[in-house]
């Protein structure tokens, strides 16, 4: 079932002038899926039909082994923030089960993580999330009778039930942030509706919009963990939203193409940059269209918004399913519909809209590890927050007077 380290398909980049970004594409009828990328958008995870990968823009694809998501297996393929660690699932030979596992991709090691002693079909557990610092796995493992539980594991306590509000009903966390003290995912209640739910230190609510609506299924949260995302609730027009515990619920803006539903599959350290789709809730997974949402100018599709920071982007290339994006915004990953069939994407994107610029490690505020990252650049164009082409007094009174908590 491994095959380590043995190159995919051809990669196939358009190579941009130095100054500009890129897209990759990975071509091959394997390519499968890229579903997780490091803060630094270096390292991407992902799986094809038949196992899972990583990706560097010097290695390639390199192929891992694992049981990838069908076929009564869950899970996605995410990575950490240093990009060293991804979440997959691996046969357990000794019961014949699919479980969830962490991939160190510096020692080229595979961790079981365990499961709750039973299963349903070919599956155990499944790993659906990891923190940014690597410490947390999150998914859903089975209990006896089918009884799917979301679960949250760290080295210190395994694998433990995050449980339901819902008696003998469902759950699955789905993501969770930084440091995974926030993990958000679904309950079904009583009428078999995936309600949202987020965990707080363990500690489970399910989220209502206006009226009293129900929120559906969320699927991310901000790496600060003040912001959650979900699907559109087609009592609320099917419009994607964001959740905070401080405002509640807030659509993103009305449906960008009627009939579909609006999906939120990441944001940005800070919330203030949401990726989403929009399609009919049926497959193919690529028959919808990808957006970026800014907090301050709405929704624009994804291919125009790469187009306006310098990506060349052939006109058959539709960003159909994004489903990754590195904290800053600045990297995207996803699946999307081209002229030679559905392909994994890698998209490098030009400097977003930054209202905290000297919020160097996007964490939200201006503080000592910004401050820090400053006086390493020193002498060099790397923090150059006053434009004059160098680090130095004018880029550290920049980040000094912004200094505290990001507007």
């Amino acid at each position: 079932m491994l095959r380590s380290l043995i190159s995919l398909a051809t990669v196939l980049v358009f190579v941009l002038p130095a100054d500009a970004q890129e897209l990759f594409l990975l071509g091959g009828p394997q390519s499968g899926t890229a579903s997780g990328i490091s803060d630094d958008g270096q390292v991407v995870s992902g799986q094809d039909d038949f196992e899972y990968w990583y990706w560097t823009e010097k290695t390639g694809v390199q192929l891992i082994g694992g049981v990838p998501p069908g076929n009564g297996v869950g899970g996605q393929a995410k990575i950490s923030g240093d990009g060293t660690r991804m979440t997959a699932g691996e046969l357990n030979l000794d019961t014949g089960k699919v479980e969830a596992n962490i991939y160190h991709i510096d020692e080229f090691k595979w961790q079981p993580l365990g499961s709750f002693g039973s299963s349903c079909d070919a599956e155990a557990s499944g790993g659906w999330n990891i923190s940014g610092d690597g410490d947390t796995v999150v998914g859903l493992a089975w209990e006896p009778g089918c009884q799917a539980r979301a679960f949250r594991w760290r080295a210190d306590s395994g694998m433990v039930s995050l449980g339901t509000l819902f008696f003998f009903k469902p759950t699955r966390a789905n993501a969770c942030n930084h440091d995974g003290s926030i993990i958000v995912g679904w309950n079904d209640n009583y009428t078999g509706f995936r309600q949202a739910a987020v965990w707080t230190d363990g500690v489970e609510q399910v989220l209502f919009g206006p009226n009293n609506v129900r929120l559906p299924e969320a699927g991310c949260v901000s790496s600060d963990g003040v912001w959650v995302g979900g699907i559109g609730s087609s009592s609320l027009g099917d419009e994607a939203w964001r959740w905070s515990e401080a405002t509640g619920y807030q659509s993103l803006g009305p449906v960008q193409i009627p009939g579909f539903k609006g999906y939120v599959t990441a944001l940005s350290g800070d919330g203030s940059i949401a990726l989403c789709f929009f399609r009919f809730p049926a497959p193919p997974a690529t028959s919808g269209e990808g957006y970026l949402w800014f907090a301050d100018t709405g929704f624009v599709p994804l291919e125009d918004y790469a187009i306006s920071q310098g990506v060349d982007v052939p006109p058959d290339v539709r960003f159909a399913l994004p489903l990754g994006m590195s904290p800053d915004g600045r990297n995207i990953v996803g699946r999307a519909r081209t002229k030679n069939g559905d392909q994994a994407f890698i998209l490098r994107l030009g400097p977003v809209q930054n209202n905290c610029p000297a919020d160097l490690n996007f964490d939200g505020q201006v503080s000592a590890p910004d401050l820090t990252i400053l006086l390493t650049a020193w002498g060099t164009p790397e923090v150059d927050l006053d434009g004059d082409g160098i680090t130095g007094p004018g880029d550290l009174a920049i980040l000094l007077s912004d200094w505290g908590p990001c507007p």
